[in-house]
């Protein structure tokens, strides 16, 4: 019973559709047959129609209630409704839908140039961006190379001795197994020198930019000043000897351990004990011409001096040869065991030299 009224009520609306489509095919028919010449039937089919047009309202009226009562009917019956509506939209008017074409095609032409348009200013900004960091990073690295500093490094072997000339005019002795690392070419500001042995500077003079020789344990500051740097890395004494000028010497480990030398004066530093004393005789420098020079000296002292500057190892195996003291002159180019026979004129001992452990045994 209830399909019966669901199939009666969906028929009514059927029927009003396919009449409204009817009545709209027949006139678009009779008008397009008199265009042609052809004879009309247009009677009958009215009439036809009319007759079916009551039957299907009797039949809507009939099943009217059953589709106000029930909500699936209802919803059906409007789908259909709307399909009605679009196909008369259809064949009432062209031109509205090519209006309507028209303006879609319209909208699509602007949106086509405002993404080429958008996609232009992409490129143009990903560009100039390039541009710009491209300048910025090679702005970047000159300013970069213009502060990287490039660095020399003279060493001075065993024996031996050197003379160097600094970018400033500075003039620089190295003694024996002694290194000196410098700069190409000098801060305006300040100039910076490392130093691992013994030098003499000759430092020439530049108003408003200090000379500095920083050493292991200490670091000396001068304008413009002759001095001695005794600064090798395995001696327990580091020595500084001021012959002309002045120096500022601080303690690397102590900023607030710091002296203020003058000429003829000379600072002493261990790792227990500091001392500054006034001195006269500057045969320690001879080294500079190539003269060892041991004044009243420890003969372990004067060892010590040799291993240094030969880079050979000295065992002394008679004990009793440690407290005595020598005072002599040595020339550097003349070789360790030259200074050891001469030694042995004063204090008669032995000695043995294995070259291929560079050792020399005292006895």
């Amino acid at each position: 019973m209830r399909t019966a009224q669901r199939l009666a009520a969906l028929g009514v609306v059927a029927a009003i559709v396919l009449s409204g489509c009817s009545n709209g095919k027949d006139s678009y028919s009779s008008a397009e047959k008199e265009e042609s010449g052809q004879p009309l039937q247009s009677a009958s089919i009215s009439a036809s129609s009319s007759v079916e047009s009551a039957e299907l309202a009797e039949s809507a009226n009939a099943g009217y209630p059953t589709l106000k009562e029930n909500e699936e009917l209802r919803k059906e019956a409007a789908g259909i409704q709307n399909l009605s509506a679009l196909v008369s939209m259809a064949n009432e008017d062209g031109v509205a839908s090519d209006r309507q074409y028209r303006l879609f095609v319209g909208m699509r032409k602007k949106r086509a140039l405002l993404f080429s348009l958008r996609k232009v200013a992409g490129y143009a900004a990903i560009m100039l961006f390039s541009v710009l960091s491209t300048y910025l990073l090679m702005n970047y690295a000159g300013n970069k190379e213009e502060e990287l500093v490039r660095y020399q490094e003279f060493s001075t072997p065993a024996g031996q001795r050197a003379k160097v000339l600094l970018a400033d005019g500075t003039e620089v002795w190295l003694n024996a197994n002694t290194t000196l690392r410098y700069p190409e070419r000098f801060d305006p500001k300040k100039r910076e020198v490392e130093l691992h042995g013994e030098a003499f500077f000759e430092v020439e003079k530049a108003a408003g930019n200090p000379f500095v020789v920083k050493t292991n344990k200490m670091d000396i500051q001068v304008t413009g000043t002759k001095f001695n740097v005794n600064a090798y890395d395995m001696e327990e004494y580091f020595v500084t000897s001021l012959v002309e000028g002045s120096v500022s010497v601080s303690c690397v480990h102590d900023r607030n351990s710091s002296y203020a030398l003058q000429p003829r004066q000379q600072l002493v530093v261990s790792d227990h004990s500091s001392k500054v004393s006034s001195f006269e005789n500057t045969d320690f420098m001879a080294w500079k011409e190539g003269i060892f020079i041991f004044d009243d000296m420890l003969l372990t002292d004067i060892i010590k001096k040799l291993e240094l500057y030969y880079d050979v190892s000295i065992i002394v195996k008679n004990t009793k040869l440690g407290n005595f003291r020598y005072t002599g002159k040595f020339r550097q180019r003349d070789g360790v065991e030259s200074v050891l026979r001469k030694l042995q004129i004063v204090y008669p001992f032995k000695y043995t030299k294995d070259d291929d452990k560079n050792l020399i045994v005292l006895q």
